[in-house]
């Protein structure tokens, strides 16, 4: 499976891209919604998008808007530490695949995403 995790704090990326190449996963990285641009710009299609919602100029509600107009086979799991209703509802409107609030451990970072994989190509999770 092919990754590509955007957040804008380098620990969570580092963290995240331990977790799942360790889980055999190929997985880029991105410090923001414009890098992020860059590198699907380049790459052939992720099987899933893990996205911060809050960072510095474009969001992760702004990315899920752009993902889905150029690809809208990626799975899209958005991660916060403010998980409240609201959001859900906003990143569920524009299609998302699942939320995981931080911090999470390594087991459900892994769990959530398998689940948004599945959510995306209409498998039971």
């Amino acid at each position: 499976m092919k990754i590509l995790i955007v957040d804008d704090d380098a620990i969570v990326l580092e963290s995240c891209r331990r977790v799942l190449e360790s889980e055999g996963m190929a997985v880029r990285l991105a410090g923001d919604v414009d890098e992020a641009l860059s590198v699907m710009a380049v790459e052939a299609s992720f099987d899933l998008i893990l996205t911060d919602i809050k960072m510095p100029g474009n969001d992760g509600f702004q990315l899920i808007r752009l993902v889905r107009g150029s690809s809208p086979e990626s799975a899209i799991l958005m991660m916060t530490g403010y998980l409240i209703p609201a959001s859900v509802q906003k990143g569920t409107q524009r299609g998302a695949d699942g939320f995981i609030a931080k911090p999470f451990t390594p087991e459900e970072l892994i769990s959530s995403v398998y689940g948004a994989i599945c959510r995306r190509k209409g498998r039971k999770v």
